[in-house]
Formats: structure tokens, C-alpha cells, sequence
């Protein structure tokens, strides 16, 4: 009996292993592809680049990642096929990242390519040191750059909407950019982002390729609207960036195809904010992650926050805002600093929380939006 299992052992371990080398067989090498990068030779990594199968982000056999060592390299042209190649450019090799590199070096353009890909300034290497901690106190060009990430994240250095197009070729979307003659197959971070809606929740915005997320404010990349041309002919205008292309071209590339189609059913709808005074294209219903509810047993009204998840009974100040007609003020003092009513009284808005009072709509109110019925 021991004999019999001794041999039932010693046979599945020769089948685990003989899957193990079929799987080694089945999954192309990055060896090529790190010998490449490590003598720069950038001929060569083009070549182990069209390897069918070849995953950019697995260590070669001396565990080396290829986009570590490009950026180890200083060389902006390896990094910059890396990330086209679909490269993430949040990788560690559990000693560094190529952000730190890029900072350590002092190189800004590798700097800034890692960062509009998703590269996180506050990631540790193994020693816990951040990676802005590498950039130098002197260079203004990193803390520039460093700067904007702060204030908005990778989506600070995308690409203006409109740059890219998009094809499909054997089934798979091409992107290339006619002003700069870039191309490729991966997405650039522009065109990554994706709508999240769920019921009841403000409407969030998340960038598959950097993992960004933003919610309620609408990123430039995807502020685009169906609208049509004083000539009758059909338009998709970006109003974040001021730029509009023929629809007859198909939809812009940074529009999913299900946000696109439905953005196409509802041509010209636009809201006006009176705080702003900006048109906006993206309906405001969900402006404040407040919702109002109604207690079961005893019916009094209280709010909840989707976002938070706090209750409270007392009415928050972002929907404390009401409009009042004011009798007492002349209709020329109204059209000064506000609105005029029907009557010619003058409105204004009284926050029944904070007392404050305000001639225009609070840009954070509800009543800071009203639909335009046409453009």
C-alpha cells in the first residue's frame, strides 16, 4: 500500500511538473525584450516587442521588469513604447519604481510620461522613501510637475480632447494622433475613462488605465455633447476644451461607445448655471450627494448623504438655499446685483442654516441650474 502511494505521489509531481514547463513553453520570455532595453537598442526591443502573447509586465528570468529597467536606462523612447505597449506604470520590482528613477535622475520627460500613466509620487520603494522624495530640491522642472499631479492627478497631463483617433482594426481599437504622428494600440490615458452611474449616487468618473477617479466634475476627456450647427448639421462639441468635430466622423475617441450612443439620442440639452454663468451638458440632478428621505413612522423629513452615509435630521446647508422675492428693493437695485421678478421685485437667496444671503444662485444650490430649452 505505501508503494502504490508513494508512486501516486511521485506521479503527479512528474504531471505538475511537466504543466509547468508546457505553461514556461506557452508564455513568451522577457528576456529579449530586458537584453533590448539594457543595451538600448531600441531596434531589437521593437523586435521583442512583436513577440504574439509577449506580457510587458512579467520579470524576465532574472525577475528584472522591462519598464524598471527602461527607466533605469534614461532613455524616454524605451519607456515610452512600454507604456504604449499597455506597460503599467505603477510596477515595482519590490526594491523601486521607475518613478523613483525618473526623479532620482532628474529626468522630466520620463517623469512626466510615468505620471500621465498612473505612476503614484507617494509610492515607497523598499526602504519606505517616497518617490518625490527623489526629486531633487532644486529642479523646478520636477516640482512643476510634481505640482500639477498634486493639484489633479495623472488627468493634469492628458492630451487635449480631439488629439487621438480611433480605428478598429481585426477587431481591436488603434489609436493614433494626427498632430503628433504617435499610434498605438493601447489606449492613452485620454481616451481610458469610463461613467459609473448607480442609482441614487453622484455620477463618478473612473480612468481604467491610470485609476483616477473623479466624481460629479466631469473630466475634460469625456465633456463632450451631441449638439447641432447653426447650418443643421450634426456636431460633437467638447465645451470643456472649446473644440467640436463633424459627427458624420464617428464619435470621439475618448467617448465609450455606450456613453457615446447614449449621449447621441439627446442632442441639445444643456443646463445654465446662474452662479457661473456657464452652460453645462451633463445633467446636475445629482449636484450634492444629499438626498432627502422621509422617516417611515413618523414622516418628518430627514437627509442622508450617498457618499458618506450620515443621516442627520437637520437640513444640511448645500440644500438650505431658497429663492426670495424682495419687495423692499427697487427693481434697479435688483438688476445691479441680481435677478428681476415677474413683478419687478427684486430676488435673492437666503440660507436658512448659515443665514448667509446672496443676489445669484449659490453654485453649489439647486437653484443654480436651469435647464435651456435651446442653444
Amino acid at each position: 500500500m505505501a508503494r502504490s502511494a508513494s508512486r501516486f505521489v511521485a506521479a503527479a509531481l512528474l504531471a505538475l511538473f511537466a504543466l509547468s514547463c508546457v505553461a514556461a513553453i506557452s508564455k513568451p520570455s522577457t528576456d529579449r525584450l530586458v537584453a533590448a532595453i539594457k543595451s538600448k537598442n531600441l531596434s531589437a526591443m521593437v523586435e521583442a516587442l512583436s513577440v504574439k502573447g509577449l506580457d510587458v509586465n512579467t520579470p524576465d528570468s532574472s525577475r528584472r521588469l522591462p519598464l524598471v529597467e527602461a527607466a533605469r536606462a534614461r532613455d524616454v523612447r524605451l519607456v515610452s513604447a512600454l507604456l504604449d505597449q499597455g506597460a503599467l506604470a505603477r510596477v515595482s520590482d519590490g526594491t523601486t519604481t521607475p518613478l523613483h528613477l525618473a526623479l532620482q535622475a532628474g529626468s522630466g520627460p520620463i517623469a512626466r510620461l510615468l505620471l500621465a500613466h498612473g505612476a503614484d509620487p507617494n509610492a515607497k520603494d523598499k526602504s519606505g522613501s517616497p518617490a518625490r522624495s527623489a526629486a531633487a530640491s532644486s529642479s523646478k522642472e520636477l516640482a512643476e510637475l510634481l505640482k500639477q499631479w498634486d493639484t489633479r492627478g495623472a488627468m493634469a497631463f492628458e492630451d487635449a480632447p480631439g488629439a487621438w483617433l480611433r480605428e478598429e482594426r481585426d477587431g481591436e481599437s488603434y489609436y493614433w494622433n494626427p498632430t503628433t504622428g504617435e499610434s498605438r494600440w493601447a489606449a492613452p490615458p485620454s481616451c481610458a475613462w469610463q461613467r459609473v452611474t448607480v442609482q441614487g449616487h453622484p455620477v463618478k468618473y473612473i480612468n481604467s488605465l491610470t485609476g483616477q477617479e473623479v466624481t460629479r466634475a466631469v473630466p475634460p476627456a469625456l465633456a463632450w455633447a451631441r449638439v447641432t450647427a447653426a447650418d443643421g448639421s450634426a456636431l460633437w462639441l467638447n465645451w470643456a476644451a472649446r473644440v467640436s468635430a463633424p459627427a458624420a466622423a464617428g464619435p470621439p475617441a475618448e467617448l465609450p461607445a455606450e456613453l457615446a450612443a447614449q449621449l447621441a439620442k439627446s442632442p441639445n440639452r444643456r443646463w445654465f448655471n446662474t452662479a457661473t454663468r456657464e452652460y453645462v451638458y451633463t445633467d446636475p440632478a445629482y449636484a450634492t450627494a444629499w438626498r432627502e428621505l422621509r422617516d417611515e413612522d413618523s414622516g418628518a423629513p430627514f437627509f442622508f448623504n450617498v457618499e458618506t452615509g450620515a443621516t442627520t435630521w437637520e437640513l444640511p446647508a448645500e440644500l438650505a438655499w431658497a429663492e426670495v422675492a424682495d419687495s423692499s428693493n427697487s427693481s434697479s437695485n435688483g438688476s445691479e446685483s441680481g435677478s428681476e421678478s415677474g413683478s419687478g421685485a427684486a430676488r435673492y437667496f437666503h440660507n436658512t442654516v448659515s443665514g448667509e444671503v446672496a443676489w445669484s444662485a449659490p453654485e453649489g444650490s439647486s437653484h443654480a441650474f436651469v435647464e435651456a430649452a435651446e442653444l
